[in-house]
């Protein structure tokens, strides 16, 4: 495909797959800019995952061309994507090493970017590899082109080598500045290669090792046991259940609160610790209050509210963006999602109205997000906000809706006033992110 019809496929394929990434993976790339806009370049970095030539590709304002396997060129749209990618095929096969590489110095020679991972495999621990290999310094060597060091963290975490499928994981690509090889060019050969290998290592590791110390406490904490029910998971929920009882005096009301406190209980005590053993116990209460509010809505006689499905899709779509948060960030959105609902009760009770969920929720996620500038904050907030608002002119909620929107404002500033206490990692230890992270 020649380059003039491959650069619009390009463009389409890198928006559309840095739009799904953002949202996957929270992707983000800084110092794009520090790759030479004309002439020969080698970008080389770490190789954590399956997906790091596209990670390197997507805000680069140049083609990366990276080698692949000719095989893969002939499977069909496949063949297209990594040719939209700069991919250039090369034939693998023992002894064809040599033709590889003379490939790749022509391509830097006639003025391109080409993409080089010196480990030449996918790391197995996260690390970079101890052993690296000479072709990214060789061939800036020979050809005078700078050397672009890149840092590849969290792509370890979303998808390593003994995984199918990737996981969510927050996962940012930085370049750093070139390396010119003309200082090294006059030294003796082995011991330029291993000078440029050297410092290409110092950099990359430099913001690399922070990212691995990360990710090996995550994974810790997904091996630890579940705590005991926490206070804003139980103590609300019983009183509700209380609540509900007097009002009531029906067992069978009540026993959805007392299955929940059970689940609790056997979090605890019985369920194997895993990754999202975790993210459900930590959303389990805003679960709860979606799943179980309708019915104890019901019970206490107040107004039945209409389109829950869409309300529950809302908050759900809310909730989404702390799996990538700091674990103190998230566990404070749940608590004070918690504390919005108890407070929307409230005003239910002073103002009947069964759209005041919608406003006062929403509104509580919305004014939550913007305070701490949480991931996608820039999106979530005018949405939620949007619609709380648009629901109460839709529905036409009138001055009540002022109760319920209160209640929501009210829940974020004692949430801002009284944040989520939890003891402070070891000062060597980076701060874990992901809503199944804060144990």
């Amino acid at each position: 495909m020649s380059s003039s019809r491959a650069a619009p496929l390009r463009r389409v394929v890198t928006t559309l797959a840095e739009a799904l990434f953002r949202v996957l993976f929270t992707y983000d790339c800084v110092g794009e800019e520090k790759i030479p806009p004309e002439g020969g370049v080698v970008v080389a970095a770490n190789h954590p995952s399956y997906l790091d030539p596209v990670l390197l590709s997507l805000q680069a304002a140049r083609p990366i061309r990276f080698m692949g396997w000719e095989a893969l060129f002939k499977v069909p749209l496949l063949g297209a994507f990594i040719r939209a990618f700069g991919a250039f095929p090369v034939d693998t096969r023992k002894g064809q090493g040599r033709q590889a590489y003379e490939r790749a110095r022509d391509l830097v020679m006639a003025g391109e970017v080409v993409g080089i991972f010196p480990e030449g495999k996918r790391s197995r621990t996260g690390w970079m590899e101890q052993s690296l290999r000479e072709g990214a310094a060789r061939l800036a060597l020979e050809t005078g082109a700078p050397l672009v060091p890149a840092t590849i963290t969290g792509a370890y975490r979303a998808w390593p080598h003994f995984q199918s499928l990737p996981n969510p994981a927050r996962i940012r690509v930085r370049f750093h500045d070139p390396i010119d090889p003309t200082p090294y060019r006059s030294l003796p050969e082995a011991e330029a290669l291993d000078g440029l290998l050297g410092e290409l290592r110092r950099r990359v590791d430099r913001s690399l090792l922070p990212g691995i110390k990360a990710d090996r406490r995550t994974s810790a904490l997904y091996r630890m046991p579940a705590p005991w029910p926490r206070g804003y998971e139980a103590v609300p929920a019983l009183a509700l259940a209380a609540g509900l009882f007097w009002k009531t005096r029906s067992l069978t009301v009540v026993a959805p609160v007392y299955a929940y406190i059970a689940y609790l209980l056997l979090d605890h005590f019985v369920i194997p610790p895993s990754r999202l053993a975790k993210w459900i116990r930590n959303a389990s209460p805003v679960l709860f209050v979606l799943a179980f509010g309708p019915q104890a809505l019901r019970a206490l006689g107040l107004p039945e509210v209409p389109a829950g499905a869409a309300l529950a899709a809302v908050l759900l779509g809310a909730l989404f963006p702390y799996l990538y948060e700091h674990g103190r960030t998230a566990l404070g959105f749940v608590r004070g999602m918690v504390l919005a609902a108890a407070l929307e009760l409230g005003a239910l009770y002073v103002a009947p109205l069964g759209a005041g969920p919608h406003i006062a929720l929403p509104l509580f996620a919305a004014a939550f997000a913007w305070d701490g500038r949480t991931v996608f904050w820039r999106y979530t907030v005018p949405v939620l906000a949007g619609y709380a608002l648009g629901v109460a002119v839709l529905l036409r909620a009138g001055p009540a809706a002022l109760a319920h929107a209160l209640a929501g404002l009210l829940a974020w500033m004692l949430v801002r006033l009284f944040p989520l206490r939890s003891a402070a990692p070891p000062s060597e230890e980076p701060s874990t992110a992901g809503l199944g992270l804060r144990l």
